[in-house]
C-alpha cells in the first residue's frame, strides 16, 4: 500500500471517528439552575502565571536548540 493511500484511509477513518463522538446524545439538563458563584477559584486561576512562565522557559529553550543546531549544521 502506498503511503498516500494509507495517509488518505487513515483521514477518513478519523474524520469518521470524530463525527461518531460529535454525534451522541449529551446528558440530560439539570433541573433546578445553578448560578455561578463570583469569586469561583477555577483550577487555571491559581497556576496562570506559572503556566505562562513554562512557556516562556520552553520557547526560549527549543529556539536556543534549533538556532545551536542550525549554527553547528554545515552549510
Amino acid at each position: 500500500m502506498s503511503p498516500n493511500l494509507r495517509t488518505f484511509i487513515a483521514t477518513i477513518f478519523l474524520s469518521f471517528m470524530g463525527l461518531c463522538a460529535y454525534a451522541q446524545d449529551g446528558p440530560p439538563p439539570p433541573d433546578t439552575r445553578t448560578s455561578s458563584l463570583p469569586g469561583l477559584v477555577m483550577p487555571i486561576d491559581d497556576n496562570i502565571i506559572v503556566l505562562v512562565v513554562f512557556g516562556i522557559l520552553a520557547g526560549a529553550f527549543y529556539a536556543y536548540k534549533n538556532n545551536k543546531a542550525k549554527s553547528s549544521s554545515p552549510a
